[in-house]
């Protein structure tokens, strides 16, 4: 028994030795961990007193302002800290010595300073960084955020408009990009005043999508329709890029083709615009004003009408005083001008005044602005009003949290003249008038009946956005993008009962209304993440991934009643009806990633990928791919460059990327389109198939190789960028012919067609004079573009349209939109100084006879300050290699008008009667001219005034400008202008007819700062 009750005592006294080591083992080890930390932490205080700290304040070099997110790095180490809201760095654990701070902020330059750090001591340093406009450490807008120029792989091109609007006064965006950067060609179609340009970047890409540009405004992307109205006019018609108010803006950037946008996704390959609006500084309030005021001319020599009568007061035309039967004898020739002696146009006037305050705190700055434009066109019934507002508020919450909020609005009231290709319009009436002065010359409405049509436009349009900015970590930045750009558009117009005579048009003397309003939204969302890591002292690396929504919706409904009740201005007062209503939206959801490798910061090498899905692909085609690779290399930075004053600096670039442009909304889709049907004498409601729809469709595709260089000459007095590209466009949206026999559509959308653009771009800025009393800054740019079409597809046979059907077409081995038409020779055989049609022989199938786009240009501009009191400034702007239908002489030429010079009057000259001759015998090429010009765009003189004139007003700032525009012109054309068009913003068809030719602006402006 004994036993059994030991065991557990004996269990028990085993048990308590064995514990006891356990413990004792513990408590030996746990003392020789405290050693050992004891230890490591003397040595750690021992490390951390022999280490030093860096402590400073990077702030711009002119304004002393703080500079946030500038990021200071000890070079030839991986140290580095990143600046707070007041500019202000923290750098721990510096080693003791001698070493070198370099500091970068995205626009400015590199600065480098050298500093002796002790152990133990705070070293308390302030580095002061320039601004740098262009070169090497100018800013760029990426889809990823800032960077630096010398890390981008691409030309990229920046506007000032700031600078552009103190001594030019632009009358609307597209003027103040006009001319100002290689390869971003701005075509205006007319002089009514509140009308669009037609703009592209580095050429066509497709023959039946969009070849407008992208608009990015603050990171969003806003509505640029390039032709938008629904009433017609005769051609010329506004754009909403005018909607923006160049004064609001900081600057303007324009990326050319897909290597440059990538990331930007489908729609991108014709080009990106980057608009970012101003924002406030911390400070006190600044005040900026101005008012300016002008008037517009109208400078044009327009053609005088013309008629040969015989003995009875017939008309006896040229060709008619020696046909071979019964000619006729011109004894009279009548010649009158009814727009020159009964003119419709006034001296027009322009006003605008704007008003913005700007500040803040190191938490919070802000920009605020309004501006107010009345213009006056030349014709009494041109009239364009606007007023818009801007709010910028930039919130910075902590270190490490900051948002931009920006709401914009703008309201516009615009009246428009009848014109350009239009019965109704004054100038058709004159052009093809009378040659006495019957209806006062005119040949169908007089211009007080012109006048009675009231069409009109009112744009309500409200864009806001917020852009927040995460920064976790010094590396990693997170940014975030989210706003609408919301357009509220009515078209309406009134023919007035009875004011149009019955014998011109019984329709519109009966009076009619059109109605139709419009919501255009664009939304977009988007968030990339950055890692900015520092590898080794020599190798950094910049990572980011991001996705990006966009959505347009464009819903409209268009109305309209005849038989107008006299008095009444809307659709009750109409008895027939017709409305239809359109929505039409499309979305893209887009994925990417980016990865960019800089060694030494002078090798750059980016990759990236983007991947898109968009409501209109056929529903069986997936998402598109679109890669990048580029690369840059400040080369002169490199120890083995040699030192030169000639070459400062030099960097060389080249990049390849794909981008494309999305189908319609609809051209994918298969859908029905209501109608009514009569079923035993009633109408009962049924549908016709609208669309086939194509369930493969593809975007269009363009791929784009970019080569170029940089360089700073002569100490950097001269800056020069040349930039060779290569794009090609593959998936071309073609209209294929259906058979009738179907029952349905005419044509479907394929993919068949490809495109190519290659050409040039140079651009130079100049300063031969930098001093004191003088500045002298020179800049010139020169462009080139050869544009083919390709193919248009197996079995596809040549697109042919353009005014009058047949006068352009798209055609393999030639430019988009090129005219085509049947060649003449003629000889006046018998010396009668008469050319008839017996003495011209027409050629066999048309043939090539021009481009309607130039195909190079020059851009040359002078800036000279005088005193620091007076500066002047000229833009000369030439485009060549294109052509212009002469359409309005042509027309002219024809029964029953015949009242142009040639077909009259015997001393026009033989070349002019020979196009005449060959016109009556079907063929238009006599009217294909020479449609390139060189153009004075500008003129201003800007007076600076003395500090105490501008303190008696209790301003800080005083200047004064006197600006013209469209001041001289030098061209072979013998229209009335060879920058216009009949089509307004048409994708391709150009001509010349009956169209109203550019103004000229006389305009002084006075600013004031508070």
């Amino acid at each position: 028994m004994a036993a059994p009750v030991s065991r557990p005592d004996n269990r028990v006294s085993r048990s308590i030795p064995s514990t006891t080591r356990k413990g004792n083992m513990r408590f030996a080890i746990s003392k020789t961990v405290m050693l050992v930390a004891l230890v490591l932490l003397a040595l750690c205080r021992r490390a951390a007193a022999q280490q030093a700290t860096v402590d400073g304040r990077v702030v711009d070099s002119a304004s002393h302002q703080p500079l946030i997110s500038a990021e200071v790095l000890i070079a030839g180490t991986t140290i580095r800290a990143v600046t707070d809201r007041e500019g202000r760095f923290h750098i721990a654990n510096v080693p003791p010595g001698s070493m070198t701070l370099r500091a970068k902020f995205i626009g400015y330059r590199v600065a480098l300073q050298s500093i002796t750090a002790t152990a133990g001591q705070a070293t308390i340093v302030e580095l002061q960084l320039a601004a740098a406009p262009v070169g090497l450490e100018a800013v760029v807008v990426t889809a990823t955020g800032n960077a630096m120029q010398r890390e981008q792989g691409n030309a990229v091109h920046t506007v000032d408009p700031a600078d552009i609007i103190s001594k030019g006064a632009p009358t609307s965006l597209a003027d103040a990009l006009s001319g100002r950067a290689p390869g971003l060609l701005i075509q205006n179609s007319g002089g009514t005043s509140g009308t669009g340009t037609r703009v592209r970047i580095r050429g066509s890409n497709s023959l039946s999508l969009s070849n407008e540009p992208v608009i990015y405004l603050d990171g969003i992307r806003v509505e640029n329709g390039a032709s938008s109205i629904s009433v017609g006019v005769g051609g010329q018609t506004p754009s909403r890029l005018n909607d923006i108010d160049p004064s609001d803006l900081e600057r303007v950037q324009i990326a050319g083709g897909p290597s440059a946008n990538v990331l930007y996704g489908t729609d991108a390959a014709n080009g990106v615009i980057q608009l970012q609006t101003k924002q406030g500084k911390a400070g006190p309030t600044r005040w900026d004003s101005y008012a300016e005021g002008g008037i517009l001319n109208e400078i044009t020599t327009y053609p005088a009408n013309y008629r040969g009568l015989d003995a009875l007061d017939s008309l006896c035309t040229l060709i008619s005083t020696v046909r071979a039967t019964t000619p006729c004898v011109q004894t009279r020739l009548l010649s009158f001008n009814p727009l020159e002696t009964n003119s419709p146009f006034r001296t027009g006037h322009r006003r605008q005044y704007g008003l913005s305050a700007s500040g803040g705190t190191d938490q919070m700055t802000y920009y605020l602005a309004g501006h107010f434009n009345d213009e006056q066109g030349v014709y009494a019934v041109n009239q364009n009003r606007q007023t818009s507002f801007l709010l910028n508020v930039h919130q910075f919450v902590g270190a490490k949290f900051d948002a931009l909020a920006r709401a914009g609005y703008t309201t516009t009231k615009l009246r428009l003249p009848e014109n350009d290709n239009n019965s109704l319009g004054v100038l058709s009436s004159g052009f093809l008038g009378r040659a006495d002065t019957v209806n006062q010359g005119y040949g169908f409405l007089t211009p007080q009946q012109s006048a009675s049509i009231r069409t009109f436009q009112q744009i309500d349009r409200f864009t806001g956005s917020i852009l927040p900015t995460y920064r976790p970590k010094d590396w990693l930045t997170i940014n975030g993008a989210l706003g609408v750009d919301f357009t509220s558009r009515f078209d309406h117009r009134t023919f007035v009962p009875g004011a149009i005579p019955a014998s011109f048009s019984t329709t519109s003397n009966a009076g009619s209304r059109a109605a139709n309003p419009f919501q255009i939204y664009n939304w977009t969302a988007s968030v990339n993440a950055t890692a900015s890591l520092v590898l080794t002292p020599s190798i950094s690396s910049t990572t980011t991934a991001g996705f990006q929504y966009y959505r347009n919706n464009f819903h409209g409904v268009l109305a309209s009643r005849q038989n107008q009740t006299a008095g009444t201005g809307s659709l009750g007062g109409g008895v027939i009806p017709a409305d239809s209503e359109t929505t039409q939206p499309v979305a893209t959801l887009g994925k990417y990633l980016d990865e960019r490798v800089a060694i030494k910061n002078r090798i750059f090498i980016d990759g990236a990928v983007r991947s898109d899905k968009n409501s209109a692909f056929g529903i069986k085609f997936g998402n598109i791919i679109y890669p990048k690779l580029s690369t840059s290399w400040v080369i002169s930075e490199e120890p083995f460059f040699p030192r030169s004053d000639v070459v400062t600096t030099l960097r060389l670039r080249g990049a390849w990327g794909q981008s494309g442009v999305h189908p319609g909304p609809l051209d994918g889709v298969e859908y029905f389109s209501p109608t009514p049907v009569v079923v035993n004498n009633v109408d009962v409601p049924g549908f016709t198939a609208g669309n086939l729809g194509n369930r493969r469709l593809k975007p269009e595709r363009t791929r784009e190789v970019e080569l170029g260089f940089e360089a700073g000459l002569f100490r950097d007095v001269a800056h020069v960028d040349v930039a060779y590209y290569d794009k090609s466009s593959r998936d071309a949206l073609i209209a294929v012919t259906l058979a009738p026999s179907l029952g349905g559509p005419t044509t479907q959308f394929e993919n068949l067609g490809r495109v190519s653009n290659k050409g040039v771009e140079i651009s130079a800025n100049v300063a031969p004079v930098r001093r004191e009393n003088l500045q002298v800054n020179l800049t010139a740019s020169a462009w080139g573009n050869r544009n083919r079409l390709i193919e248009l597809g197996p079995g596809i046979s040549p697109i042919i349209f353009g005014l009058g059907g047949a006068s352009q077409r798209h055609q393999p081995g030639y430019a988009l939109g090129s005219y085509f038409m049947t060649r003449y020779s003629w000889r006046d055989t018998n010396k009668d100084g008469i050319v008839d049609t017996s003495e011209v022989t027409l050629g066999g199938a048309p043939v090539f006879l021009g481009q309607p786009f130039p195909d190079h240009g020059l851009g040359l501009s002078a800036d000279v300050t005088i005193q620091h009191r007076v500066r002047l400034y000229a833009l000369l702007d030439g485009r060549f290699g294109n052509k212009l239908f002469n359409s309005t002489e042509q027309f002219r030429c024809l029964p029953p008008r015949n009242n142009c010079r040639a077909l009259n009057d015997k001393t026009a000259s033989l070349e002019d009667q020979a196009a005449a001759a060959a016109n009556l015998k079907g063929t238009q090429a006599g009217y294909i001219e020479d449609g390139a010009f060189t153009k004075l765009r500008e003129v201003s003189l800007t007076f600076f005034a003395p500090a105490r004139w501008a303190h008696m007003l209790g301003a800080q700032d005083l200047s004064f400008a006197i600006v013209g525009r469209n001041l001289a012109t030098w061209t072979k054309y013998q229209g009335v202008d060879p920058e216009l068009n009949e089509a307004g913003q048409n994708n391709f068809t150009t001509a010349d007819f009956l169209t109203q030719p550019p103004v000229r602006y006389f305009i002084a402006r006075v600013n004031i700062t508070f």
